[in-house]
């Protein structure tokens, strides 16, 4: 009898693990000007947790702070909850680019940025500015899908949780992902 089923269960899953309201990504990697990291940064992001009309996604990077005194890098890391805005109700879970070719979202969430507060010399840290330094984050963000590549543009507002003189707070950015 379970061997009957089988067949029966294996068309009902897929039909249940298919993504009829947005495409699916598995990775991007980027450019941030401003937004989490004070001047701006490299980043990848990846996504998880899909549900019909939101998707987790969590993102890290490496960039520059914004004043010349300080020579090592800004490490960044975000987690935020995209919503779709405009789901298109698909028959099929194989994407169409020509019908379906941008996907907005809107996102929010949390991020940070950490950097050596005594990288301005031996033991300064007199500037006030935190080794971590988290912020909120809401946005736009538009997925341009074609055949191959996913083209990613955020439009961020980050507002700084904890006040702090290198903060940005708003950015955008670039990122290209694949499905």
């Amino acid at each position: 009898m379970f061997t009957r089923l089988l067949p029966i269960f294996l068309l009902g899953a897929s039909c249940a693990a298919a993504q009829p309201y947005y495409t699916r990504i598995r990775g991007a990697f980027g450019a941030e000007i401003f937004g989490i990291t004070p001047k701006g940064a490299f980043v990848a992001e990846a996504a998880f947790g899909y549900t019909k009309r939101s998707f987790w996604d969590v993102q890290a990077g490496i960039g520059a702070v914004s004043q010349p005194e300080f020579r090592s890098p800004a490490f960044s890391a975000a987690l935020t909850h995209c919503f779709i805005l405009n789901p298109y109700k698909r028959n099929s879970c194989t994407p169409h680019p020509a019908h379906y070719a941008v996907e907005t979202y809107v996102e929010g969430g949390l991020a940070s940025f950490f950097v050596d507060r005594y990288d301005r010399g031996l033991h300064s840290g007199a500037n006030g500015q935190p080794a971590l330094t988290p912020s909120g984050i809401a946005g736009f963000r538009f997925n341009l899908v074609t055949g191959r590549w996913i083209y990613i543009l955020k439009i961020r507002y980050t507002p700084p949780l904890v006040p702090n003189p290198l903060a940005s707070h708003a950015g955008i950015g670039l990122a290209m992902g694949w499905r």
